[in-house]
């Protein structure tokens, strides 16, 4: 298998530890963790100074993982302030909620959202997503949310 020396910085905002766990050992599960460097945040405010801190350091980010439900500054109102600031407007931004109410999904892409995941139910769908990052990184060299999508939908009706 060849080595990739590809690098990624992601931002997981997610208020839930129990899923960050499950996201942590998704990606290492998907081989992906030599790949990706990995930030969380467990709230809004936390996340837009975490990319900011990116910004400043000449470490922006190439990928955020964002929950909508939590507390403080909810994922909707970040998404807003993120893709409302030019330092941060071309990062992929994927919505990963429980939430399947679809005018979530419709505001989401009002706001600018690159894609929108229902957070997948079993772990093997979490890795799958993950390997589907993955999969983008190395034909790619970088991530492309058409591929990465793409991906993970082939592997949904695979199953």
């Amino acid at each position: 298998m060849p080595e990739f020396n590809i690098s990624c910085n992601l931002l997981m905002i997610e208020d839930n530890p129990a899923d960050v766990r499950l996201m942590i050992e998704a990606i290492r599960e998907a081989g992906l963790n030599e790949m990706i460097s990995t930030r969380y945040a467990y709230d809004g405010d936390e996340a837009f100074s975490i990319l900011e801190s990116g910004d400043n350091m000449g470490e922006p980010f190439n990928m955020i993982l964002l929950d909508l439900n939590m507390p403080k500054v909810n994922g909707k109102e970040l998404l807003g302030r993120i893709k409302g600031d030019q330092r941060f407007a071309k990062i992929p931004v994927f919505i990963m909620t429980n939430s399947d109410y679809k005018y979530d999904m419709i505001d989401c892409y009002n706001l600018r959202a690159d894609a929108y995941i229902q957070k997948p139910t079993d772990f093997k769908r979490l890795i799958d997503f993950f390997i589907s990052v993955k999969r983008s990184l190395e034909i790619n060299q970088r991530l492309s949310v058409f591929q990465i999508e793409k991906r993970y939908e082939e592997m949904k009706m695979a199953v």
